[in-house]
This record gives structure tokens, sequence and C-alpha cells, in this order.
């Protein structure tokens, strides 16, 4: 019978595997890549969230996806979204489809987003009201900041925003997590009181 393979052995494997792919240039086809166009972290916050969101199917259907969507709030999506008016987004989004996600629920994802904006400044700000640092994860914080993305909608069922109370898996919610939080040459965080 073959020995167990030690954790201790494999360290010197996988750190030699993460210095090798840790670069940028491994990063398309992967919706990641938007949020490098935005400097300003609360643009990059809500490109991430709606990136993520619509993280599923065929990569190169996401990336046609989710540029089209950022090309529809323009350089800044934060200022649009801060700017803009409900019956704007649907207007600007009518005939939306990916997949099984309408385009109903795209303009609920962006006003649920806009309601944490006018409430929070930021999703960062929305986030930290319900992580303390002594959470064992981040569910807490995951929670409310759903929570308030929901609310406009009386916390209506949405393919793009899951319920992590509920025992939603929340894959696509913790990928936005580690494009927020891991600062390397992959991930550019920026949600600096969230520990990796």
């Amino acid at each position: 019978m073959p020995s167990p393979i030690r954790p201790l052995a494999l360290k010197p494997h996988l750190d030699h595997l993460y210095s090798f792919y840790n670069a940028r240039h491994w990063i398309h086809p992967d919706p990641l890549e938007f949020l490098y166009n935005y400097p300003n972290p609360e643009d990059r916050e809500i490109v991430g969230i709606i990136g993520s969101s619509l993280a599923y199917g065929r990569v190169d259907q996401i990336l046609k996806t989710v540029s089209s969507v950022l090309t529809r709030l323009g350089p800044s999506p934060y200022t649009f979204l801060k700017d803009t008016t409900s019956d704007t987004l649907h207007a600007l989004f009518k005939g939306f489809k990916y997949r099984f996600t309408t385009a109903e629920e795209l303009v609920r994802l962006l006003t649920g987003i806009q309601a944490v904006i006018d409430t929070f400044g930021s999703l960062y700000a929305c986030f930290l009201e319900g992580f303390h640092v002594e959470d064992e994860t981040v569910l807490n914080g995951l929670c409310f900041l759903t929570d308030a993305i929901r609310s406009p909608f009386d916390r209506a069922a949405n393919s793009l925003i899951p319920d992590p109370g509920r025992g939603s898996a929340c894959k696509r919610l913790n990928l936005f997590m580690r494009w927020m939080v891991r600062r390397d040459a992959v991930d550019p965080g920026g949600w600096d009181q969230v520990p990796p």
C-alpha cells in the first residue's frame, strides 16, 4: 500500500504552480479581465459583481454578454448607476437575454446595486456593515450585501443574486469575493478589510 502524501511534501510543488500561473497573461478568457479596465474601486466592484453573476455557460458567450452590459453602462458604471433612472435601465436592457437570465433580472440586479450605492455609498461599505473581522466566514457580509441588493424587490428570487442565508452554494458570489479580496498578479483586490 503506498504511503499517503504528506501536505508539507506538496507545498513546494503547489508554490511552484502558484508562482507560474499567478500572472495576468493567463487571465484571458475570463470575465475577471474586465475589472482591469476600471481603476476606480467603486466601478471595479460593480463590474466584478456583474461579471461574476453572468459567469455561467460557455466562456465566449460570457465575455460577449458581460461586454455588452458594460458597454451600455459607459466608462463609469458607478456614476451611470448613481445618475440613471429605473425607466432608463429598462429601456437600455429591453430585449436582453442570456441563457436563462432575463432583462428583468439584470435590471433588478442593477437597481439593487443602485439602492446599495444610495444607502451605503458602495458595495464594499454595504458588505462591511454585515461583516465582522472575528467572523469565521464571509457569510454574514454576503447575506447583508445580497439582502440589500434584493431589498427593492421584496427579496424576490433572481438567478443573478443568490441567497447565501438559505444555503445557496454561491459559487459566483464567491468568485466575486475572490476578485475583491485577494490581491496578487491575477486578482485586483481592493476590499482590504476582509482577510483573504
